[in-house]
């Protein structure tokens, strides 16, 4: 059996058989570190009981939100560090990194002071409905997570390094020691402070911030050490290079944040701080085959970019159609999923939180929509013709709350309201995305549909 494994992964050429194994690995090290996120949900609800749990993820989810306004540069360093590594240019590629991390730093730490004065000075405890005996507690919380996140915003795109050079498999290796690093701490603070929503916040945030800062200053000095960024190496026309491609995916990327991660703010803020754990169980145990996507797509991200700069349209033709069949059976695992999920929660959860049977069926729902479209963006984001999908996420983002708001206060669906407000923003993506790409591997692409 392994000789048949080694024989399908080599198959079908270097950069096929280097998407494969490096797949495989991510899909091994994810799959840990999916596990580990399974042990820790039930014993953070067990430790901090549903309303603080509650408040922890939507204050994550504020948070995330804000500090993702790296205006692409994340995503423009990823491509064109990969193209200049490509043809083996060191001074471009060490130009690119240093402009990136000196841009970034710029913009995050003026984010991170607005965010740090808003903590406290707006009375945001009472917009998502927090008890006023946890407020004070809350905004100390706030302003940690706000300082860590920063930090690791900018620290973690040394990631962007590994995925450019198609060794994502790292990556996932350092988010797992991420990961078993915040168990071990949950395992502990229980025998050092009861109930305390402090001490839990600020273990998540330092641990997820000081891993990648590791990473970087320990890779910059090894194997990184001649793209270690420098500030003489910064240039403001690398920044323009940077800016024009990565300000379309900063907007995709922006609209996909409003779709997807205002639900916890939006549940806590119109239907109940309890329906964000009752969400963030579904969505975590039903969203286990979206990283299968999310594993793929950093793959064959570059692969693509390679693939469509020789004019390799075949591979790129089997390439969409493999993924394609994986998403076919996703669907078909996450029917199954849905109809055992009561018995799944019941011995997860230890009847610590109950999970309505509706709302795990549009989670499903929304979520195959997502990878649905994340399957043709693959190929999208590859070629760089970006610019109408840019437009469709911005349309669907634009129609994200207004219908969540109309679901739940209209209809008076709650939780599951604020999901089918997803689904509904996801239908004209879901439409349009697959024609593109049709357009694009045919070589018909035109006007619109070939930027």
């Amino acid at each position: 059996m392994l000789e048949k494994v080694k024989t399908l992964i080599k198959g079908g050429g270097a950069r096929s058989a280097r998407a494969k194994k490096n797949i495989l690995q991510t899909i091994i090290v994810k799959g840990l570190g999916v596990l580990i996120g399974f042990l820790y949900f039930p014993l953070s609800l067990d430790y901090l009981g549903t309303e603080k749990f509650g408040i922890y993820l939507t204050l994550l989810s504020i948070v995330d939100w804000f500090l993702n306004f790296d205006v692409g540069i994340g995503a423009g360093l990823r491509n064109k560090f990969g193209e200049s590594v490509a043809v083996g240019d060191d001074i471009k590629a060490v130009r690119y990194v240093s402009t990136a991390y000196f841009v970034l730093g710029i913009i995050i730490s003026i984010v991170t002071l607005v965010l740090l004065v808003l903590n406290f000075a707006l009375p945001w405890t009472d917009w998502i409905n927090i008890s006023p005996n946890l407020k004070e507690e809350v905004v100390i919380l706030g302003a940690i997570i706000i300082v860590a996140f920063g930090i690791r915003f900018v620290a973690r795109n040394v990631y962007e390094i590994f995925f450019a050079t198609q060794q994502m498999a790292y990556v996932e290796f350092f988010t797992f020691i991420t990961k078993i690093s915040f168990l071990v701490l949950i395992l502990v603070i229980p025998y050092v402070v009861k109930d305390s929503l402090l001490l839990f916040g600020t273990a998540k945030a330092l641990t997820f911030a000081l891993v990648p800062l590791g990473v970087g200053l320990f890779y910059f000095n090894r194997k990184f050490q001649k793209f270690k960024p420098h500030l003489k190496e910064v240039r403001r026309d690398y920044f323009k290079d940077l800016f024009s491609l990565g300000s379309k995916f900063f907007l995709i990327k922006i609209a996909m944040l409003i779709i997807h991660q205002t639900n916890n703010m939006l549940i806590a803020g119109l239907v109940s701080l309890e329906g964000v754990p009752q969400y963030e169980a579904a969505y975590k145990y039903l969203s286990i085959f979206m990283l299968l996507f999310v594993i793929m797509n950093n793959q064959l991200w570059p692969s693509n970019i390679e693939a469509y700069a020789k004019g390799e349209f075949d591979w790129m033709k089997k390439s969409i159609r493999t993924v394609m069949k994986v998403w076919l059976g996703t669907v078909a695992l996450a029917t199954v999923m849905v109809l055992v999920s009561p018995f799944v929660y019941s011995f997860w959860l230890q009847q610590g939180l109950e999970v309505p049977m509706e709302i795990s069926i549009v989670v499903a729902v929304s979520i195959c929509l997502t990878t649905w479209v994340n399957m043709f963006n693959i190929v999208l984001n590859g070629t760089g013709k970006i610019a109408l999908q840019m437009y469709a996420w911005l349309f669907a983002a634009l129609i994200n709350i207004p219908a969540s708001v109309f679901f739940v206060k209209v209809l008076d669906l709650g939780v599951v309201g604020i999901v089918l407000g997803t689904v509904a923003s996801l239908v004209p993506l879901v439409i349009i995305s697959p024609i593109q790409v049709s357009r694009i591997l045919s070589k018909k692409d035109t006007g619109i549909w070939a930027k």
